[in-house]
């Protein structure tokens, strides 16, 4: 009993450490960007049918390490999913996961979908665009914004810079404008954002129900 207890003190304080020292490598995981969420009152991204038809999958929550995992396992266990309804997704923690989960999604011929009084915004709007066939009720919110990497915002990087085309390769792949990748860095500040209007939605293609 002892050893289990002075172990478990020893776990914890070499998680303490890490923690201080090695923040980069705790919040790179799952767990670690799952606490970080629910420290900051938000939810990590979860998915769940709201019937006992698999056609229609739910997701709520930002779209974190877990999610490409997640969302297989769930999309290799329910093959009937037609449908992912996004009720609520602010974003995402990490971008490059993220355009995996969405290229997933658009690999198995999915549609998105917004409910009404719905929102994707950021790396959720990225991956509603992943839809086979894209829809949204009329009180849908549909947010953009530039991103950042901590130390500059995306549009101070010059057009041509290399950060650029991991978003440009994305949009193209699911046939969306270049110009929206530009229009998004100049929307609204990282720490900010812009809800698109109906007209916004049309010249960009957002919906192609």
């Amino acid at each position: 009993m002892k050893k289990l207890f002075f172990g478990t003190i020893t776990l914890i304080f070499i998680g303490v450490l890490a923690f201080f020292f090695y923040p980069q490598l705790y919040f790179s995981t799952g767990f670690g960007q799952k606490m970080m969420m629910k420290v900051m009152g938000e939810q990590t991204a979860t998915f769940e049918f709201k019937s006992s038809s698999k056609d229609s999958l739910y997701m709520n929550g930002v779209i974190y390490a877990n999610t490409l995992d997640d969302l297989k396992e769930v999309l290799d266990q329910n093959p009937e999913v037609k449908t992912l309804v996004m009720e609520e997704v602010p974003g995402s923690i990490d971008d490059h996961i993220n355009l995996l989960a969405s290229r997933e999604i658009r690999k198995r011929n999915i549609n998105t979908f917004i409910p009404r009084g719905g929102m994707v915004a950021s790396g959720g709007t990225d991956m509603f665009l992943a839809g086979t066939k894209r829809n949204a009720d009329s009180t849908a919110e549909i947010g953009v914004h530039s991103w950042s990497d901590g130390e500059k915002e995306g549009i101070e990087y010059p057009r041509e810079d290399e950060v650029h085309k991991m978003y440009l390769e994305y949009y193209k792949e699911m046939e969306i404008p270049t110009e929206f990748y530009w229009y998004t860095l100049e929307a609204a500040a990282a720490d900010s954002i812009h809800n698109m209007t109906q007209e916004e939605i049309q010249k960009y293609k957002i919906l192609n129900k």
